[in-house]
């Protein structure tokens, strides 16, 4: 089945915007093809400028940089391909370095999701709200994060917010991978896959993926979506995930 990449891209920005204003810690603006945002937080990835659009307008991005800029934080802007080069000049007369690209993943065939979900020796449950610091802890060491600056992003009412899932995974006894999904109208996204560092390489993450990709389309969802980091890809990728954008990252020296 091929997935419009615009429809994933709108999906992600929804998901995006429905997470800011659960949370709203800064502000949000979403107009032009364009959403912009600052969680008040030290953390590049946390604050910035996402163009759903590939011709996002110019001086709405241009008015969304300054606003960042005045925030005195740090922040990134995403971009996807075909995206005029005017666009990430602004970004590059800031001073912004470009980082890698990042994969935009998509999977509409589950096949091979429910034998990485059945992992020997593995238990995979939800959260309750009260049970987020489980979710912190794990993903906040994985991603080599503040403990006490991520916990302030991912709260308890999250957790209670509709379509929202987060799952901890257990295995001898210890609690050692994490993840989230958000299913909103005809997609999941899946973030914040984590697996502490002393329990990698068991297929843990992998597992946790494929419970979050299975319980969003039994959900409702036709398809599941993520933004992948180097490390993830081919553990996507073995799931059935295929990449369908690389997006165009700049991140602020501030």
């Amino acid at each position: 089945m091929a997935t419009d990449p615009d429809l994933v891209a709108k999906a992600m920005a929804d998901t995006s915007q429905y997470l800011f204003e659960i949370v709203p810690l800064g502000w949000m603006r979403r107009e032009a093809g364009v959403l912009a945002g600052a969680t008040g937080l030290p953390l590049a990835m946390l604050n910035g400028i996402w163009a759903e659009s590939r011709h996002p307008d110019a001086a709405t991005v241009a008015g969304m940089l300054e606003h960042l800029d005045a925030a005195a934080l740090p922040y990134c802007m995403q971009l996807r391909p075909g995206t005029p080069e005017e666009i990430p000049d602004l970004a590059r007369a800031r001073g912004m370095a470009q980082g890698e690209s990042i994969p935009l993943m998509v999977l509409d065939a589950p096949s091979q999701l429910p034998a990485a979900r059945e992992l020997e020796g593995l238990s995979v449950r939800i959260l309750e709200p009260a049970e987020i610091g489980v979710h912190v802890r794990i993903a906040a060491e994985a991603f080599g994060l503040p403990e006490d600056i991520f916990s302030q992003l991912m709260r308890g009412e999250l957790l209670a917010a509709e379509g929202l899932r987060c799952y901890v995974g257990s295995a001898g006894g210890e609690d050692v991978a994490t993840g989230m999904g958000i299913t909103i109208g005809p997609g999941v996204g899946i973030v914040n896959i984590a697996t502490a560092a002393a329990h990698r390489g068991h297929g843990y993450g992998a597992a946790i993926t494929a419970q979050v990709a299975l319980d969003g389309m039994a959900a409702g969802a036709d398809w599941a979506w993520l933004q992948s980091s180097a490390s993830g890809y081919n553990v996507y990728e073995r799931l059935g995930f295929r990449p369908l954008e690389h997006w165009e990252c700049f991140v602020s020296g501030a």
